[in-house]
């Protein structure tokens, strides 16, 4: 259509940056292939062939609804909220709260938060942009970018347990495990780290998600094992405390993880730079409640400055 148009083999070529010899090579391909000429050619211009005006008669059409189909899918793409989709604990106890004070500040950076409860996620059906997630050491073929270590430990009522009771105890304990099926993996983590191969970190009590496992841990169910950042409302409150005073928290990298396509959303890197400047904030530590056996902020290995904010990304 270009050389139709400008009437010369140089100009089309100049206008879509290939090659004299490239577009006289695609429309020769062409002319073999329909079996007709579509221009005359001599050495200064070109003109269409009968056959070329009416290829373009009835291709014209096409091409524009091409083009306006092309425009009105950018135009869609701009003004769509950036996805975002994250573990609903994580969403409802760390997102949520930081991101609606930025986003009074924000005016026009529009996201929607989705939930999942599993970490393989196909971003291109479902419609997600990026995803925060932990539980994996790769996501390949994604990019992967690793936001934060959070620190996963195990918790309960404060009048669930003995105030002496030790991590070492477990044959007191170990029966009582609470597990959520969105993070099936923690307590194996935190039984390595802690050197514990007695337990089986399989057992127990399952519930669909983080929350409903709290929940249970709170009513006096059983042990569940948490992550430490996600729990700061609940230890202030005194519904939940640390289980044993010996616990050593074992790591949990989050990452943040997208296809690469979403590089190109115009609301992406305005959130992943708040996301960086989130993870990278330290806050003052939140005082733990009144009722826990041992306090939370004396237990040993336990830092001050990790008691609300995130440690610094590895």
């Amino acid at each position: 259509m270009t050389a139709a148009r400008v009437g010369s083999f140089n100009d089309a070529a100049a206008e879509l940056f290939v090659t004299p010899a490239a577009v006289s090579r695609s429309i020769k391909s062409l002319e073999d292939h329909l079996g007709c000429a579509l221009f005359h050619r001599s050495h200064r211009q070109i003109t269409l062939t009968k056959d070329g005006q009416y290829y373009l008669a009835h291709l014209g059409n096409v091409f524009d609804q091409i083009a306006l189909a092309t425009q009105n899918l950018a135009a869609q793409r701009a003004h769509r909220p950036l996805v975002v989709c994250a573990y609903p604990t994580f969403i409802i106890d760390w997102l949520i709260p930081r991101w609606s004070k930025f986003a009074r500040e924000s005016a026009g950076l529009e996201l929607k938060f989705v939930t999942t409860h599993t970490h393989d996620i196909d971003f291109e059906k479902s419609g997600i942009d990026a995803a925060i997630l932990s539980d994996r050491l790769e996501y390949a073929p994604r990019m992967s970018e690793k936001l934060f270590m959070a620190n996963l430990v195990p918790v309960c009522s404060p009048n669930y347990l003995p105030a002496t009771t030790l991590a070492s105890d477990d044959d007191e304990w170990g029966h009582s495990l609470l597990h959520s099926e969105t993070r099936p993996n923690d307590w194996r983590r935190w039984a390595e780290a802690n050197g514990n191969m007695r337990i089986d970190p399989f057992r127990g009590q399952r519930f669909e998600s983080s929350k409903l496992m709290y929940e249970a841990a709170i009513a006096g169910g059983g042990i569940a094992i948490g992550l430490e950042e996600l729990l700061q409302r609940e230890f202030s409150a005194g519904s939940l405390t640390i289980a044993f005073p010996d616990s050593k928290p074992a790591s949990c990298p989050f990452h943040l993880i997208r296809p690469a396509s979403t590089e190109m959303h115009p609301f992406f890197q305005p959130f992943r730079e708040w996301l960086l400047s989130e993870v990278n904030t330290k806050r003052e530590p939140v005082k733990a409640a009144a009722l826990q056996p041992s306090g939370i902020n004396d237990r040993p290995g336990f830092p001050q400055s990790a008691a609300l904010g995130l440690s610094q990304p590895a």
